[in-house]
């Protein structure tokens, strides 16, 4: 089983890059680099073909407070997901 985590209000931040919890906003900025083909694959996940399909990705993300959106200059980038097996 794992822990909880929720990483509401939490934002962390360096030189370059910011970690946040993920916004409705931010849907443009995932289906970009989500529906590449090769992008996810090399992560285990299947690229996105619809927008439909990122959002409900996006809705996990954001109701399950445990996935930073990553920024890089004011853009999305990627995700970062916390999890603890035993």
């Amino acid at each position: 089983m794992n822990t909880y985590i929720d990483i509401t209000g939490v934002v962390l931040t360096t030189k370059r890059l910011i970690l946040r919890e993920w916004k409705e906003d931010d849907l443009d900025d995932f289906y970009e680099y989500a529906s590449v083909p090769g992008v996810g694959e090399m992560a285990g996940w299947h690229f996105h073909e619809t927008k439909e399909k990122t959002k409900e990705i996006l809705d996990i993300f954001i109701n399950g407070k445990k996935t930073f959106a990553i920024v890089y200059n004011n853009k999305v980038i990627g995700s970062l997901g916390i999890e603890e097996y035993n």
